[in-house]
């Protein structure tokens, strides 16, 4: 890891923050986070009372996360630059000042980064790694040797350490036997060795954090048949769920300071919505919240809720507020230049709103026309997860695809969040095939209102997105004039063999199962199964590092379709999965509109729009209210 000179930048902070600062609970004025430099994002100290900054590091591949002690005293990154591997590093620091750059809890194992929390005075850090498909929890003081705790087998993210230093919580898959893991640090908790709290049906289980004073209380999401409701755990007590407020989709939440009341994020049907809630009361009450998605959320030690929004017209800047008041750009946090709300409606973008009606249930499509009247040629940007959902939020690839004169299509089809449980479940085990249903059904409804061209219309999407595309066109080969997959599953069998632990988690809950254990579904599922049916244009985009959807089932892939004669291209990049430099998501745009617009080539004489720059087309984003912060790799 190479840092940055001492120097300290005065605020407005003039680039992109791709995370809210984390607070230093004892020192108001002091917080870390990300910032992005030259498109990558790197880790800064934040000087709030001196109104500067100061970035920490020149990581050639970015940081994953910034923390900061609760003394603002260091702040943390974690590293993964050495020479371990892709997505192996391990937790550095630096004094908030500058200086030194050292091991943040020496003795800890490089491996995946599965978390990091502190106790209230910060005499005590706990990490929890990815080594060998094990979770290995180490703890001690900062700077000082680690320990370790715990070692389990599989995906475990961990979540908090109580303010006493006693316990730490982790999560394990909501639904499973070992949803909530409670592991006793010292002779001060009243319980002994590992606890686990079990999910199942009708009982999927989040941990979210600990009350931040007196005695550990956990506070929890639940998901139950009925909805999303509130709970807590308490040493000796147990589970305690709050029939009062309910849900209809999901949430997550944080402690307002030491008191019963509780701030719930709501992401439904494609916005975010803030609630302040009493546990005790069962009262909920809406807070001031403009129409958008927050992506991420942080309350300051002087009570002030920053958040990271954005909606479908402004890029994603900082809001601050109090819980009574409304939103205003973040004093000095957030980037200036930004586009104001309206810019793209004055390229003549039209924004609208669909819901396509099934027997099921109704479809939700955010839709984007360019000016003018149709049909258009479309391209639908499938979103990946599928634990995620399209939004109201700021997405370059639909400003670049508006531009060049395509219709724009993000559905959230059947396993979406934000819609409630039973969409997000009730279509069986039968992965792919339910999602393409609703994909061919609000591509009839475009066609039969005459918005879309029905010989020109097109599927696009990253990780999970791009395994759809490219299943659309296996399954539904007449429905869809070419497919744009980026670090795909290309092969379902062989991608949950290669990829993550906490994905393979991921693909058991959708399947029911492993390949071996319920093979069937797993080939009815896979895009390698229907490549005989493949008639239109491919490109494939994947990275040789990328660990989630691995590179040899896409290049077989590949491989098979240039054998039988179908025009494929297969384009290679760095970065891995989740590049994070901007450039490299920028080059991989650029090839899909290059590879879109050679295939279904634009109407001649029909009005276009002015191109905004490929330079800032970015993935899509995939924040989700849930699982964000408790389990850091869940989705593809």
């Amino acid at each position: 890891m190479v840092e940055r000179s001492a120097s300290w930048s005065p605020f407005p902070v003039d680039r992109p923050l791709p995370q809210v600062p984390a607070f230093a609970t004892r020192a108001p004025g002091r917080a870390a986070g990300a910032v992005e430099v030259d498109g990558i994002p790197q880790a800064a100290a934040w000087d709030l009372a001196e109104r500067r900054y100061r970035v920490c590091t020149d990581a050639p591949h970015g940081v994953d996360l910034c923390e900061i002690e609760p003394d603002g005293r260091q702040v943390w990154w974690f590293d993964t630059d050495g020479e371990a591997g892709p997505g192996t590093g391990r937790w550095s620091r630096q004094p908030f000042g500058g200086g030194d750059v050292g091991d943040a809890l020496p003795g800890t194992p490089p491996g995946r980064m599965y978390g990091v929390a502190f106790d209230r005075d910060g005499r005590t850090a706990a990490v929890a790694v990815g080594v060998n498909g094990t979770t290995r929890v180490h703890a001690g003081p900062p700077g000082g040797p680690g320990g370790e705790v715990l070692v389990a087998e599989g995906y475990l993210g961990l979540v908090d350490l109580a303010p006493d230093g006693s316990l730490l919580v982790l999560a394990g898959r909501p639904d499973g036997p070992g949803a909530v893991c409670l592991c006793a640090l010292s002779s001060r908790s009243s319980r002994r060795g590992v606890e686990w709290l079990g999910g199942g049906y009708g009982r999927r289980l989040w941990p979210l954090e600990f009350r931040p004073t007196g005695p550990p209380e956990l506070l929890l999401a639940i998901e139950r048949l009925d909805g999303f409701a509130l709970a807590t755990w308490q040493p000796g007590r147990g589970l305690r769920v709050y029939e009062r407020p309910l849900f209809d989709t999901e949430i997550s939440a944080r402690w307002l300071g030491s008191g019963r009341g509780v701030l719930v994020q709501q992401d439904r049907h494609g916005r975010s919505r803030l609630h302040r809630v009493g546990l005790d009361a069962g009262l909920r009450v809406p807070l001031p919240t403009p129409d958008g998605t927050i992506l991420d959320l942080a309350l300051a030690p002087d009570g002030r809720v920053y958040r990271l929004w954005t909606n479908a017209e402004v890029p994603p800047t900082v809001l601050d507020s109090t819980l009574d008041s409304g939103s205003g750009p973040a004093d000095g946090l957030g980037p200036v230049g930004r586009p104001e709300p309206g810019a793209a409606s004055a390229r003549g973008v039209v924004r609208s709103e669909r819901w396509t009606e099934q027997p099921y249930g109704a479809v939700h499509t955010f839709l984007a026309t360019p000016p003018g009247t149709g049909p258009w040629p479309a391209m639908f940007l499938v979103h990946g997860g599928p634990g995620t959902h399209d939004r109201d939020c700021y997405d370059p690839r639909v400003e670049v695809l508006t531009a060049a004169g395509f219709a724009v299509a993000r559905v959230n089809y059947r396993g979406s969040t934000g819609y409630g449980a039973r969409w997000r479940r009730g279509f069986g085990h039968r992965v792919g095939l339910a999602q393409l249903e609703d994909l061919a059904a609000v591509r009839r409804d475009l066609v039969a209102a005459g918005v879309v061209d029905p010989e020109r219309v097109g599927l696009s999407g990253y990780s999970w997105g791009g395994y759809l595309a490219l299943l659309g066109m296996g399954v539904q080969p007449g429905e869809w004039a070419l497919a744009m997959a980026a670090f795909p599953i290309a092969d379902y069998p062989a991608a949950h063999r290669a990829t993550t632990p906490a994905l393979r988690e991921v693909d058991v809950e959708l399947f029911g199962g492993t390949p071996d254990e319920v093979p069937q579904r797993y080939r009815d599922a896979s895009p390698m199964s229907y490549v005989d049916n493949v008639c239109g244009p491919v490109l494939l985009v994947s990275s040789r590092t990328d660990e989630r959807c691995p590179a040899e089932q896409v290049q077989r892939y590949a491989t098979a379709l240039a054998g039988r004669g179908v025009r494929c291209e297969l384009a290679w990049v760095g970065g891995g999965h989740h590049s994070r430099d901007s450039a490299d998501h920028a080059s991989v745009m650029d090839r899909m509109l290059r590879f879109a617009t050679d295939v279904l080539p634009p109407v001649p004489g029909r009005t276009r729009g002015r191109s905004p720059s490929v330079t800032t087309a970015g993935k899509e984003v995939t924040h989700e209210a849930t699982q964000r912060a408790q389990r850091p790799d869940p989705q593809r």
